[in-house]
């Protein structure tokens, strides 16, 4: 169900590539000159302006929210024809579920067009980081979607659309909330200076908040391994499809479709292993933080972290043996124990990276 979900999301996508893109690089570009006129004025005024980093980071999401934006109103409005669908309200809650009551692709379609809502918008500012806030801005947003498909003919108006639009966008910002408040924890932690607005949150939430990726990760791991080796292939031949199309688009190659489908066994391999270091990254990042954060002294929370990481690697594998068709390998605990080592380095880098910038700007003032 859900790779049917995320190849519908997928075909619609790149059915609406140069539309959604050249919309998204206009509007950068407009907010790029503005960024760069605001800090002239300042400049002219004798304000502070904006540091190179501030402006980037505010280019670079700005950028990935005009990407979402133009994508989600291709998928939903400006792809369709006015007066394509004959006008249609259904409010039955819960009616575009499967016939045994099980969620359907079209279900979760709506829930997952609505994951980056609630991860990039909380971004923009303090008001959206409260929740209510953040799932009232995403209801409305998909209230309006659904009355314009209705007005124009372009699409039906469905309460389910509503409800799972705004339950996705509150996964979202589960995501966010998880990550945001585990960046302020670690800058306690690492005595970088807090924001104003950076409040540590109560020991016994942060446990858990912090925890929580945690477990999930090691439960996707195992699940992942639990695949027989038809579904296992099936998934890495559709993540390996759906890269080789984006490498393709980035690069401009020119490869045809045949050639990308032809090309598909011959890059699985590696993308199988890239997966295994990928995970095992995340897997990492959190179980670091979520050490770090415990008291426990830098350098015995590295060595932990890594222990942790190869434990699970060896039991991933161990797992796999009594699942028909897979067996463990050695290369794989190796890819998922160099995807860990990978991120604890540049973990490291970077606090000690913060921790000298902010003590040198401590020292100029």
């Amino acid at each position: 169900m859900l790779l049917r979900a995320l190849n519908d999301i997928w075909i619609a996508i790149r059915s609406f590539d140069e539309q959604a893109l050249t919309f998204a690089s206009r509007a950068v570009l407009i907010y790029v000159i503005y960024i760069i006129a605001m800090n002239a004025v300042r400049k002219i005024r004798g304000r502070k302006c904006l540091s190179l980093w501030s402006m980037l980071l505010s280019v670079g999401l700005f950028a990935l929210i005009c990407i979402y934006f133009s994508y989600l109103v291709s998928l939903t409005l400006s792809g369709r024809e006015a007066g394509s669908r004959t006008n249609k309200v259904n409010l039955e809650i819960f009616g575009t579920f499967g016939r045994e009551g099980n969620i359907s692709a079209h279900a979760l379609e709506n829930i997952l067009l609505f994951i980056p809502f609630g991860i990039l918008i909380p971004l923009t500012g303090r008001f959206f980081r409260r929740w209510w806030n953040l799932i009232l801005a995403a209801f409305i947003s998909s209230m309006l979607i659904e009355l314009t498909q209705l007005l124009t003919a372009r699409g039906y108006f469905e309460i389910d659309d509503i409800l799972f639009n705004t339950f996705g966008a509150f996964l979202g910002y589960v995501v966010f909330w998880l990550i945001y408040h585990s960046y302020i924890a670690v800058k306690h932690k690492s005595q970088i200076p807090v924001g104003r607005h950076e409040q540590q949150l109560n020991r016994i939430t942060l446990f858990i908040i912090q925890l929580l990726p945690v477990v999930l990760l090691v439960l996707l791991i195992m699940e992942l391994g639990n695949d027989d080796a038809v579904t296992s292939t099936e998934l890495s031949r559709f993540v390996t499809e759906k890269l080789l199309y984006t490498v393709n688009k980035l690069f401009g190659l020119k490869w045809t479709a045949q050639r990308i489908e032809e090309s598909v066994p011959v890059y699985e391999a590696t993308v199988r292993r890239g997966a295994h270091i990928t995970e095992f990254a995340f897997l990492t990042l959190f179980t670091f933080v979520f050490i770090y954060c415990r008291k426990i002294k830098a350098s015995l929370a590295f060595v932990l972290t890594f222990v942790f990481a190869f434990i699970i690697a060896v039991a991933d594998e161990v797992n796999q043996y009594r699942i028909d068709g897979r067996s463990g390998s050695a290369v794989d605990v190796a890819s998922d124990c160099l995807g860990s080592a990978v991120i604890l380095i540049l973990i490291f880098l970077l606090i000690k990276a913060a921790k000298r910038y902010h003590s040198g700007n401590a020292k100029k003032a």
